[in-house]
């Protein structure tokens, strides 16, 4: 006898000469929760057929409701992103007690891609998301998010060549933009855990792919802004010989960061060896390090520090190498 959770094995059969039915076991249905007139939703994934009872979850409108009262204006910014990540359509506060935390969640709304406060008075606040998650492409965002970081990191180094604070000010302020990107993908990505027509790319990667190397770019950021920071700290500009290899090194951690994610979309080149340039350029920071370690330069430390991040953005490409790697053997013996 099968039980709710055991699979059945049943045969399409043709009907009436242009339909396919699937018979369903009366009672292994009701466990289901599935009767006659019930509505479900078949998705296509990779070689399997899925089938959800109910209507799509793309179709509905997901909503919470948050109690102001109490609540320090820190956590409620931090209620709306949690809520908007989760896939929350609709994101209500009633309760507030001063016109603080209410500006509180008013900033915190505008740094979400598509959220908006619809309606507003001194006690409550509603806020909608305008997007379809059916029709976010993953790939446009994670291309954007790619550019943008590549960009804060190119510059930030060459603040610190520079030794230009005024730059390294300006960098800092668009790791926001990496942020709300992130958000965006990691909002794909929850939802497709409720909905499986939610997250699927055109070229079969699945929502947890694109989030994983979204990761891996928000912190490559992080360490973007980190170099940034550090030119404004810096007493006079490193010694020519340091510029350049910061600049180069720089340049090839980038490299590694976008030949894993090409790997990932393309199959070219392959993940494989671009961990295998990237061990190599390791172990090239490695002695690299070494000899700032002994240079009597004043701002060594700093520019140590420089490097430190350098190997850590080589170190997230290898990640997304890695996570494109294993998507390539899923794929290649899905069968």
């Amino acid at each position: 006898m099968t039980t709710r959770h055991d699979p059945i094995e049943r045969k399409v059969q043709l009907t009436g000469g242009s339909t396919y039915t699937v018979s369903l076991p009366k009672q292994w249905a009701n466990d289901q929760q599935i009767e006659p007139g019930s509505p479900v939703t078949l998705y296509v994934r990779d070689d399997k057929l899925v089938v959800t009872r109910g209507e799509s979850a793309s179709t509905t409108s997901r909503s919470t409701s948050i109690d102001a009262a109490d609540r320090d204006p820190a956590t409620l910014a931090l209620d709306v992103g949690a809520a908007y990540v989760a896939g929350c359509d609709e994101i209500s506060f009633d309760g507030f007690e001063s016109t603080t935390e209410r500006r509180a969640v008013t900033r915190a709304v505008r740094r979400f891609v598509g959220l908006e406060v619809m309606t507003e008075d001194e006690r409550s606040l509603t806020a909608r998301t305008m997007l379809d998650a059916a029709d976010l492409s993953p790939e446009q965002t994670l291309a954007q998010l790619e550019r943008t970081t590549m960009e804060m990191h190119a510059d930030a180094i060459t603040a610190v060549i520079e030794t230009d604070g005024d730059l390294g000010d300006r960098i800092a302020r668009q790791d926001e933009t990496v942020d709300r990107l992130f958000s965006l993908i990691s909002r794909g990505f929850q939802r497709s855990l409720v909905d499986p027509g939610v997250g699927m790319s055109r070229n079969g990667l699945r929502s947890f792919e694109y989030y994983m190397a979204a990761r891996q770019l928000e912190r490559v950021a992080d360490h973007a802004e980190k170099i940034a920071e550090i030119a404004g700290r810096l007493e006079s500009p490193p010694p020519e010989p340091i510029a350049d290899s910061l600049e180069s090194y720089g340049r090839d951690a980038r490299e590694i960061v976008e030949d894993s994610l090409s790997g990932m979309f393309e199959d070219s080149p392959e993940p494989a060896s671009v961990i295998a340039d990237a061990d190599e350029l390791l172990a090239e920071f490695e002695a690299f390090d070494e000899e700032l370690y002994h240079t009597d330069h004043e701002d060594s430390y700093l520019l140590g520090v420089v490097l430190d991040s350098i190997v850590r953005t080589t170190q997230y490409g290898v990640n997304i190498a890695e996570s494109a790697l294993q998507a390539h053997y899923r794929t290649e013996h899905s069968d």
